[in-house]
C-alpha cells in the first residue's frame, strides 16, 4: 500500500542506552529518517535526563534510571512504561535494546536485538554483568510481541539460545550506512584504524599484526586505535612497548563525533577483527567511504561484508598482517564494487522495514 494511504503510527521508543557508539548511530539515524519518510507518524522517544541524543522534532520524555543502569534500567521501565505508553496513546513500543519494562504493557512490544555477546563470550563480561544481563534481557524476550534482528546470524543466534521465542514474529532489518554522506570527504591519507571498546574487537590481535608484519618486512601503514578504555591502555601501551611499535601504533580513547567522522574518513584501512559482531557499522562505512576493510571470519562481520572485504583466514597475527596487506593492495574496482554494495545499506529502507514489522504486530489489518 502507498505510503500516504498508511493511517499515522503512534510509537513509544526506548532509547535509554543509546547515548553512545554503534546504539547511539543506529537511533539517532533511525529517528531522523523515520521523521522524513513518514511525517504524519509520531514518535516519542524515552532517553535519560541530560542525554544529548538527538531526537530531532519527535516528542522526548526524560526517564531517570537508578544505577547499575543495568538494573536500574528495567526497574524504572517498568514503573513508568504503562503510564507512559496510556498518556502517548501509543499504538506500539519499541524498545531498542533487550531491555524493557518486566511486565508487558497494554500494546505490543517490538524488540531490537543486536547481539547475543554475553551468552556467546561469556568470558567477556563480569560474572555480575552476565547475570543482570540474562535476567534482563530474559524477560525482555518474554515480554516482547515480535523481534527485530539487526542481522540474519543474530536472528538465528537468538531462535538457537531461545527455542521458545521461535513462533513469535521475528524479521532482519539491517542498518544504514549512508549517514557517512555528511561526513568529511574521503581520503586515504592517515592510518589505518582499528577498535577498542569492548574486548570483542581483539585491540590486542591488532597490535601483534602489526608486530608480526615488522617482524616480517611488511610495510603496513601506521595504526591508530580507537576508543582505547582506560583499564585496556596499559596492557596495551605495553604490548606496543614490548614489540617497539612506538611510532607506528597509537591508542587513541573515545573521539568526539567531529573527530571521529574526521578519521574515518581519511583512514588508509579499516580494521575490525572482532570475533562477534552483530551487525558491524565501521563494515559498511568504511566500504561507503571507499575504504579497504579487513574483517575476521565471524559470521556477522562476513554476512553484512557481502563479499567485499578481506577475510582473515584464521584468529592469528600473522592471518591479520597478511589481510591487512592483501586489502590495502585492492585494486580500484574492488573498492568500488564495495562502495555499491555499501550503497544498499539505507536508512530508509530500515525505516521502511522497522515499520513494516511493527504493522504486522498490530491486528487485524496491521497498518492499513
Amino acid at each position: 500500500m502507498d505510503d500516504e494511504r498508511l493511517r499515522p503510527l503512534r510509537v513509544v521508543v526506548e532509547a535509554l542506552a543509546a547515548d553512545f557508539g554503534g546504539i547511539r548511530t543506529y537511533v539517532e539515524n533511525l529517528l531522523q529518517t523515520w521523521q522524513q519518510t513518514y511525517p504524519q507518524d509520531r514518535l516519542l522517544v524515552v532517553r535519560r535526563p541530560g542525554s544529548d541524543l538527538d531526537t530531532g522534532d519527535h516528542a522526548r520524555r526524560e526517564l531517570r534510571v537508578p544505577a547499575p543502569a543495568t538494573v536500574g534500567r528495567p526497574l524504572a521501565q517498568t514503573a513508568r512504561t504503562n503510564a507512559i505508553v496510556r498518556d502517548f496513546r501509543a499504538d506500539v513500543l519499541l524498545a531498542t535494546l533487550p531491555s524493557t519494562t518486566l511486565i508487558h504493557p497494554s500494546i505490543p512490544v517490538a524488540v531490537v536485538v543486536h547481539d547475543l555477546r554475553h551468552e556467546l563470550r561469556p568470558d567477556q563480561f563480569s560474572r555480575g554483568r552476565r547475570v543482570l544481563r540474562r535476567l534482563s534481557y530474559g524477560r525482555a524476550y518474554a515480554v516482547a510481541t515480535g523481534f527485530i534482528a539487526v542481522s540474519q546470524n543474530t536472528l538465528d543466534d537468538l531462535h538457537r539460545l531461545h527455542p521458545s521465542i521461535r513462533g513469535k514474529p521475528s524479521v532482519v532489518v539491517h542498518h544504514g550506512g549512508d549517514h557517512v554522506g555528511s561526513w568529511p570527504a574521503a581520503t586515504r591519507l592517515g592510518p589505518a584504524v582499528a577498535f577498542a571498546h569492548h574486548t570483542n574487537k581483539n585491540p590486542d590481535l591488532v597490535v601483534e599484526g602489526w608486530a608480526e608484519a615488522q617482524r616480517l618486512g611488511v610495510g603496513l601503514p601506521p595504526l591508530l586505535v580507537l576508543g582505547v578504555s582506560p583499564h585496556l591502555r596499559g596492557s596495551l601501551a605495553r604490548l606496543i612497548d614490548q614489540h617497539e611499535l612506538d611510532g607506528q601504533v597509537t591508542l587513541a580513547p573515545y573521539l568526539s563525533e567531529e573527530d571521529f567522522r574526521r578519521t574515518m574518513a581519511e583512514a588508509a584501512v579499516v580494521v575490525l577483527p572482532s570475533d562477534l559482531e552483530g551487525f558491524g557499522l565501521p563494515v559498511i562505512e568504511g566500504m561507503a567511504l571507499g575504504k579497504p576493510v579487513v574483517i575476521g571470519p565471524d559470521p556477522g562481520a562476513v554476512e553484512v561484508a557481502g563479499g567485499h572485504a578481506t577475510v582473515m583466514e584464521g584468529w592469528t597475527a600473522a592471518a591479520l598482517a597478511e589481510a591487512v596487506e592483501r586489502a590495502a593492495a585492492s585494486p580500484p574496482e574492488a573498492i568500488e564494487a564495495a562502495r555499491t554494495w555499501a550503497q544498499t545499506f539505507t536508512w530508509e529502507r530500515a525505516v521502511r522495514e522497522t515499520r513494516s514489522a511493527l504493522g504486522e504486530l498490530l491486528a487485524p489489518g496491521g497498518l492499513d
